[in-house]
């Protein structure tokens, strides 16, 4: 390789690398309605494997939820899920969400429950 081009080559080189990077949320919702809300507390059932974790749960959340607007951000070492909240009208959803996240989080707030994540 000629100078002029090793001159090119390290900062290509320098960007490339900074620009790898392994933080990550991948998630994927599905959702039935059940019907009117009710101030019943159902638990959160959660199941965790090599793919990431699964929450099972109930959410009072607006009838007209279509699955896409909701949102999932991370804030520190916390994942927080959200749902639109600006219906009158509102339903009561059995939701499964999966989520697989690196780095690794220690606590998830879904719909404003926040549930500790023990890790092995």
């Amino acid at each position: 390789m000629n100078n002029n081009m090793i001159k090119h080559f390290w900062p290509l080189l320098v960007i490339a690398l900074s620009s790898c990077s392994d933080t990550f949320i991948n998630h994927s919702l599905k959702f039935e309605k059940l019907g009117a809300c009710t101030n019943e507390s159902i638990p959160v059932k959660m199941l965790s494997n090599i793919a990431g974790e699964r929450y099972e749960f109930v959410s009072c959340i607006d009838d007209n939820f279509d699955g896409k607007n909701y949102l999932v951000e991370r804030a520190g070492d916390s994942i927080i899920v959200s749902f639109p909240n600006t219906a009158a009208t509102k339903a009561l959803f059995k939701l499964t969400l999966d989520i697989d996240a690196k780095p690794a989080y220690r606590h998830i707030i879904l719909d404003g429950k926040e549930i500790l994540i023990e890790q092995q």
